[in-house]
């Protein structure tokens, strides 16, 4: 099988995307033959600019289920701090059958401050955002596996049947960087993904991960730089020193993205970067966008995985 069907595209709505232009992308990803879809779970631009389209994660998701067909999709990650984590969990399993078991729900502890409190959200401190985090999946787990809960904790509770009653597990990802995120994926989780660069302790993390009795695979989400030539990619790269109002030497710049965790290159040395990612454990990929009416790095990107 070729390892495009273990990547995905991630792209970052809040950032002023319409819901016909999430549609849209959704659809040419599966079309390009990539594996997953994933878009962010963000109530705010995280770039902080203002007066942007920024359609909501879960009803979009809703409308992602019934314009696919094929491609597993989901949230990457949904905050728990957003939604009482029963109604999440019914909102995972009626999103789930719309699409026939497609689902991939990611849950993280939130970490923006700001779209929390523009929507009257209290915004509590690391500490209790963890505490709340391990309540929340407590409940969310086996209301996502066709059971009950029964769960009474100090920040939430719920007593109830999942319903939709579904027929498997939905797959869930716990995203995050800290090895207290990876001691809940082990009890809890189906994958584990972590953003950009590895963790300095990734290979342990990793061990403990491979110990558990259950498989759990392990995913990497982070941004990329392709192009066919190394003018096109110096135009690229050079565009995202514009994005983020940057100015410095092109290089340089570079260099501080790979350090960074972006796999920038030439579509020539593109597969040898993702082989190499491949070689140390990380068995998906999914590829960050933030320009979605530029399709030509996706259509480009596919092919490089399609021959891997």
């Amino acid at each position: 099988m070729a390892f495009i069907k273990n990547c995905g595209i991630m792209v970052e709505p809040q950032e002023g995307m319409a819901v016909k232009e999430l549609l849209d992308i959704a659809r040419s990803v599966e079309k390009e033959g990539y594996g997953y879809f994933f878009r962010s779970d963000h109530l705010l631009p995280t770039t902080r600019r203002t007066n942007l389209d920024s359609p909501e994660c879960w009803v979009s998701l809703g409308a992602i289920a019934a314009h696919t067909k094929k491609i597993k999709f989901g949230s990457m990650v949904s905050p728990i701090g957003f939604r009482n984590p029963a109604l999440l969990a019914r909102m995972a399993c009626t999103v789930d059958s719309i699409s026939s078991g497609r689902l991939q729900l990611g849950v993280g502890a939130g970490w923006y401050q700001d779209e929390y409190l523009a929507h009257g959200f209290e915004f509590p401190s690391v500490k209790v955002r963890k505490e709340q985090f391990h309540e929340a999946l407590q409940i969310i787990r086996p209301l996502t596996q066709t059971g009950r809960v029964n769960f009474e904790g100090r920040y939430f509770s719920a007593h109830l049947d999942a319903l939709p009653k579904l027929d498997h597990k939905i797959h869930m990802i716990i995203g995050g960087r800290a090895p207290s995120i990876v001691r809940e994926t082990l009890k809890y989780a189906d994958e584990w993904n972590f953003f950009a660069a590895q963790p300095p302790e990734f290979e342990s993390l990793k061990k403990a991960l491979a110990a558990s009795k259950r498989r759990i695979d392990i995913s990497q989400m982070g941004p990329f730089i392709v192009a066919g030539d190394k003018r096109g990619l110096r135009m690229r790269v050079r565009a995202e020193m514009r994005r983020q109002g940057i100015s410095k030497d092109e290089d340089v710049f570079t260099r501080e993205l790979a350090s960074k965790g972006w796999l920038v290159a030439t579509s020539g040395d593109f597969a040898q970067k993702v082989n190499q990612r491949r070689e140390i454990g990380i068995e998906k990929i999914y590829f960050q966008i933030w320009e979605t009416n530029d399709s030509e790095p996706v259509e480009l990107l596919a092919g490089i995985l399609k021959n891997l």
